[in-house]
């Protein structure tokens, strides 16, 4: 017997413990591992996943309520007289935006590039007043018309020519437009702040930047 296991290379003796090891620790981390999971497994919700798509949304609702007409925060008698006063001022905001933005597009001359600018910069003011003053009209109770049918019609200031524009000719043109659109605010400052003195002030801010863009443009002609 002695002599056959001194027949046996210790390099295979030392391989096959080796390899004797390494199954039992794999093994034992198999076992360990599924003993791991099988909690999980059995907390695991055999109830069946819900996969059904929701029912569609009710349509038809009628949110409707009278009484919300009697929470406009201003009296009856004065809602029309405001309405109007904003509908007059926004259809001349939209056709002064217009024009500005027919001079910014086609003007040429030695003043191109200063005016060009001004311009678009007038043009984005009329913008904000125009949805400051459309938005007062709503706050009380009355629906605003900005279609360009009612602006061309209702505007009140002379046809904008097209074409090429020069830059002296766009002076004139805005400045005797920005004029008569300031003054008419002027007027409107004047009747509203008897009814309503928070839509006097909104007016009163457009009024100062419409005399602010009418000083620009004179100074620049003088």
């Amino acid at each position: 017997m002695s002599s056959f296991f001194s027949n046996i290379s210790p390099v295979v003796t030392f391989r096959s413990l080796l390899c004797a090891g390494a199954l039992c620790a794999l093994t034992t981390f198999s076992a360990q591992a599924q003993r791991r999971s099988q909690p999980a497994a059995d907390n695991m919700s055999t109830t069946p996943m819900n996969t059904a798509t929701a029912p569609p949304a009710q349509t038809g609702l009628n949110y409707r309520n009278p009484a919300a007409d009697d929470r406009i925060p201003m009296e009856a008698a004065k809602r029309d007289a405001v309405a109007k006063e904003m509908e007059a001022t926004v259809v001349e905001l939209l056709e002064l935006y217009h024009d500005a933005k027919q001079s910014h597009w086609n003007l040429r001359g030695p003043l191109y590039y200063q005016l060009h600018e001004v311009l678009q910069g007038y043009a984005e003011t009329y913008l904000k007043y125009t949805d400051v003053l459309a938005e007062r009209s709503l706050q009380v109770g009355r629906p605003i018309d900005g279609r360009t049918p009612v602006v061309a019609s209702q505007a009140n200031l002379e046809a904008f020519p097209g074409g090429f524009l020069e830059d002296r000719q766009v002076l004139d043109l805005m400045s005797s437009r920005v004029d008569m659109v300031a003054k008419r605010v002027r007027e409107r400052i004047e009747r509203v702040g008897k009814i309503d003195e928070t839509t006097s002030n909104l007016l009163q801010e457009l009024s100062y930047a419409l005399d602010k863009q009418a000083w620009q443009l004179r100074v620049t002609q003088q």
